[in-house]
């Protein structure tokens, strides 16, 4: 069944470049994109494929070096003008001061990709937090709200990356009052959580800004070799090796595993989708999602509490 093609048109095998061939070339050169996290990996093969279009698109990236070698690489091969900002998805402060330095470009956003994210790994002792419910899913959420004055007023997507690990989450969901609780603290349960949030976040988003034409979209790039995941594996230990084996056949190449999130950046086919309750894609096509992401208690609960956590950090 392996890249078999969807109802979109595109399958498991479909490629970055399959999906920018399909598109109108002079429309998607007008966007001006954002995404965090595109130094490696899937990141930046997805800055790849949104430079391929001449759009302009702006960085969010910890390590401000690499990733303006990297900008200055993409600008000598395309026509797209690439900005880096430096940005700290583990530190809210950071998240402040960078969207006030994109604020100042004055660029009205069509896309912001929220991709930055960190894999399986212990509770981080120093800062007695869950790293990964920070930067995967809360430090996003605070940026998408600070961002939403500079989003055109035309219409625009926001594309959260997420898994399918967000099924073997904690049983409750969320772990409200114990997020950042070492007692029963599990590395793959806490990694799973960061992403289920961004999956109601995603539907409660997406209906309540669904008037002003901000789409939300949820992607699952799909199992990819990338350094991250080898080692998200190894430090996850006979789950990882499990999973592993499970899921070797269906190894994508990054190529195919940015071509979801390009699809739902950028296709008129998924912004159809959207229009009809479709959130969640996998392959860049839409893929049911287990009762629990579709809780509305659940997610208005996290909305409230990520809400508070941006009136604190401001």
């Amino acid at each position: 069944m392996r890249g078999w093609l969807g109802p979109s048109g595109f399958g498991s095998k479909s490629s970055w470049r399959d999906v920018i061939a399909d598109l109108d070339p002079e429309s998607a050169s007008r966007n001006c994109v954002l995404i965090t996290g595109a130094t490696a990996g899937i990141g930046f093969e997805t800055l790849k494929a949104f430079c391929s279009t001449g759009a302009t698109v702006v960085v969010g990236a910890r390590d401000e070096a690499r990733a303006k070698a990297l900008a200055c690489e993409l600008m000598s091969k395309t026509t797209s003008i690439v900005r880096v900002l430096r940005l700290d998805l583990s530190c809210s402060k950071s998240v402040h001061a960078f969207v006030d330095a994109f604020l100042a470009l004055n660029l009205k956003l069509t896309v912001l990709v929220n991709n930055a994210g960190i894999m399986p790994c212990p509770f981080d002792a120093d800062s007695h937090r869950d790293l990964a419910f920070h930067v995967n899913f809360l430090n996003h959420f605070v940026l998408t709200q600070l961002l939403l004055e500079s989003f055109d007023p035309a219409g625009a997507r926001v594309v959260n990356v997420t898994s399918e690990v967000y099924r073997f989450s904690y049983p409750e969901g969320i772990r409200f009052g114990k997020i950042d609780d070492d007692r029963g603290y599990d590395s793959v349960k806490s990694y799973a959580q960061s992403k289920l949030a961004l999956l109601l976040w995603t539907r409660y988003q997406g209906e309540a800004l669904r008037e002003r034409g901000v789409q939300f979209f949820a992607v699952h790039p799909g199992s990819v070799a990338t350094q991250g995941s080898a080692r998200a594996r190894k430090s996850s230990g006979w789950r990882g090796a499990l999973l592993h084996c499970v899921g070797a056949p269906f190894v994508k190449s990054v190529e195919c595993g940015a071509a979801t999130t390009i699809y739902c950046a950028l296709h008129p086919g998924a912004s159809m989708y959207n229009r009809f309750g479709e959130y969640y894609f996998a392959s860049c096509n839409p893929r049911g999602v287990r009762e629990i992401s579709r809780d509305a208690t659940l997610a208005r609960r996290l909305v409230e509490y990520a809400a508070r956590e941006l009136d604190a950090s401001a």
